[in-house]
């Protein structure tokens, strides 16, 4: 009884972190890069100072070694780099481990996750990215797991009043899990339109870092999966790609979604053609492979 409790938490917990996006983290076996192991080993032996503890952290960050990357952060806060970029750093590897992880193992890491992106707003009461992902945590999870709509709401009316595009995605986000989709595609049409006047993909070199990296791809995502004009889209998702802007998105998706944004408007031999590419660097890419067939 117990154990299938256990599942039945597990279930609806995996359910829910995965319900924003169907994209997953980008991953790196980094345990068989030969090179990157032997640098941390070597530390191991040394008695490391901040600037070591900040390189190992750069480093596996790099390498997508979260569990590492949180380690070597928690010796900065320890050595007295007690940043609001280092707490939400921490939330946001417990984050990705969480969605990652194929045990109740992950329940551990969202808390984490929560207690330091609230850490990161004690010391920048302002963070616009740590309230983004406590709102979307909070609006994810269940009341039995600390879930609250209305901690959510609360963190997304302060995001508005600071950022109108991240304010009206994070509560059309809210209302999409509410159920509420009418309401939820009101948000993201405005986030979207928001978005068109504000940024065009011609001066994109002017603004591409003053940006959330993930914004780019976010929100041409969210235009696809809800039928929403978006101007410019695939230039958008050309530059990620060119500027390497965003190591967590799996570059097979930003070329999946390239290829839905050119069957959208009927250009099959560019669909095909990023179809293919996104099949080169994972072959058994169901998605891809649905997409082609019917092409």
């Amino acid at each position: 009884m117990k154990r299938n409790m256990i599942f039945f938490l597990f279930f609806i917990f995996q359910s829910i972190l995965n319900s924003q996006s169907p994209t997953p983290f980008a991953t790196y076996d980094f345990e068989n890069d030969f090179e990157y192991i032997t640098t941390i080993k070597k530390f191991e032996k040394k008695n490391k100072s901040l600037e070591d503890y900040k390189y190992l952290s750069e480093l596996s960050d790099q390498k997508k070694d979260y569990k590492r990357a949180i380690v070597f952060i928690e010796e900065r806060l320890n050595l007295g780099e007690k940043s609001y970029n280092n707490y939400y750093k921490i939330g946001g590897y417990s984050g990705i481990i969480a969605k990652q992880l194929n045990s109740m193992t992950s329940l551990k890491f969202i808390k984490k996750a929560i207690f330091h992106f609230e850490k990161a707003l004690e010391l920048n009461k302002n963070h616009i990215l740590s309230m983004i992902s406590l709102s979307k945590l909070y609006a994810q999870l269940p009341l039995f797991l600390g879930g609250s709509f209305k901690k959510s709401e609360y963190y997304a009316n302060r995001i508005i009043n600071l950022d109108s595009i991240e304010g009206n995605l994070t509560k059309g986000l809210i209302q999409e899990i509410r159920g509420k989709k009418k309401i939820s595609r009101k948000h993201y049409v405005n986030a979207i339109k928001i978005f068109n006047k504000k940024y065009s993909c011609d001066e994109f070199i002017e603004y591409k870092n003053s940006l959330r990296k993930g914004l780019y791809y976010e929100i041409v995502e969210i235009a696809l999966l809800n039928n929403i004009v978006f101007e410019d889209s695939s230039c958008f998702l050309k530059n990620v790609l060119k500027y390497d802007l965003n190591n967590t998105i799996p570059k097979e998706w930003i070329y999946l979604r390239l290829a839905q944004i050119y069957l959208k408007e009927n250009d099959v031999f560019k669909s095909n053609y990023y179809l293919n590419e996104s099949l080169l660097l994972k072959p058994n890419f169901t998605e891809a492979k649905k997409i082609l067939n019917k092409n």
